[in-house]
């Protein structure tokens, strides 16, 4: 033991968790999303236009960054489930090899 172990059902657990979290965070965003620019409805192209411009500049900006932080944080549990697949698929190929290195000798 190095103490540098994973410990592979509370990684997979954790992942799966991590994922959820991701897509729950996505489907929050979806209400927000259907509203629109906020601004359309005011139909104003007068001094309130300006001020209605930037608020759709902004929402959409914002929106952008949430949705790509929705999509990080379901890629952070997907690539979590990957690292506990290949630590299970290595240690499986690493014992069968230990294994067979004995029966060479």
């Amino acid at each position: 033991m190095t103490g540098l172990e994973i410990a592979l059902g509370a990684a997979g657990q954790q992942a799966g968790r991590i994922s959820t979290h991701g897509e729950d965070y996505r489907a929050a965003l979806a209400p927000l999303e259907a509203r629109g620019d906020g601004v359309s409805s005011f139909g104003d192209d007068g001094l309130f236009s300006m001020f209605t411009s930037m608020y759709a500049e902004c929402r959409a900006v914002s929106m952008a960054a949430l949705s790509g932080l929705s999509t990080a944080i379901t890629d952070t549990g997907d690539s979590l489930r990957a690292v506990v697949a290949n630590t299970r698929d290595s240690e499986a190929a690493t014992t069968q090899y230990v294994e067979n290195a004995g029966a060479w000798q």
